[in-house]
């Protein structure tokens, strides 16, 4: 079919040829396009009438995108829709096997190839959070010394969150809080937030977006912090699904509207 040789047997067994070695990313491709189609065809018969597969970090995750999605159920209310949680370069290997249809990413840690597209959201600011019933949720003003006598909670120091807030901090000449309690998952930083009376750094989509944000306070601390640019990554060469593309329009609706 292809007009090459692809294979060459030899005394220890075959070996790709010249051509062979070429072919084998767009055989995955192929292969893995049939996959997804497979699963398409599965998820369909059981009555869904559209799939979208949506790949996230934990950061965006917590706040935009489940009102995003909830949006795009109000309009499809028929649709099937899966989220994944990884890392950054895991995501881009599941793009590339069609595992997922788009991944929602901090574009500065997302090493995009040639092979991905890149599309802007929204920029991110930093901020400092406080449970509302913390001592200093009704204040006005706060100084930087009443902040690092505080207990706080933080990400590990080897997290891109944690880095961020040094850089920043470290801009602004400001000492970096001593933490009491490390962890990575955000669900356990607001829970320290809320239950805790801890201090903790977060995003603005964060507050903005959150299902308990009601209980949550950004207290008046200026952090002129470098902006990160959330984005959308998707397949370069593949049509983007309807689906994705709506998911999209709703995610930039709510980011222009907070």
């Amino acid at each position: 079919l292809l007009g090459v040789k692809l294979f060459d047997r030899g005394p220890n067994g075959v070996e790709p040829t010249v051509h062979g070695a070429s072919f084998a990313p767009h055989a995955m491709a192929i292969f893995s396009e049939l996959r997804s189609a497979a699963q398409q065809l599965a998820i369909v018969s059981s009555g869904a009438k559209g799939t979208l597969h949506i790949g996230t970090v934990p950061m965006p995750a917590a706040g935009f995108l489940p009102l995003a999605i909830r949006q795009l159920l109000e309009a499809h209310p028929d649709i099937f829709v899966s989220v994944i949680e990884a890392r950054e370069l895991e995501l881009a290997e599941r793009l590339r096997k069609r595992e997922i249809d788009l991944g929602i990413v901090r574009l500065s840690l997302f090493d995009a190839g040639d092979d991905i597209r890149s599309d802007v959201l929204f920029d991110e600011t930093l901020c400092v959070l406080a449970g509302r019933n913390h001592p200093l949720a009704a204040r006005q003003r706060v100084t930087w010394k009443e902040l690092l006598s505080q207990v706080w909670v933080l990400p590990p120091a080897d997290s891109f969150f944690y880095k961020r807030v040094r850089r920043t901090l470290d801009r602004l000449n400001l000492e970096l809080p001593r933490h009491a309690v490390e962890s990575i998952s955000i669900h356990v930083q607001y829970s320290m937030v809320l239950h805790g009376s801890m201090l903790s750094f977060g995003s603005r989509s964060q507050v903005t977006f959150s299902p308990i944000k009601d209980f949550l306070v950004r207290l008046p601390v200026a952090l002129p912090s470098e902006t990160g640019t959330v984005g959308a990554v998707t397949l370069r060469g593949r049509q983007r699904a309807p689906l994705a593309e709506q998911l999209i329009g709703h995610i930039r609706g709510l980011a222009n509207a907070r």
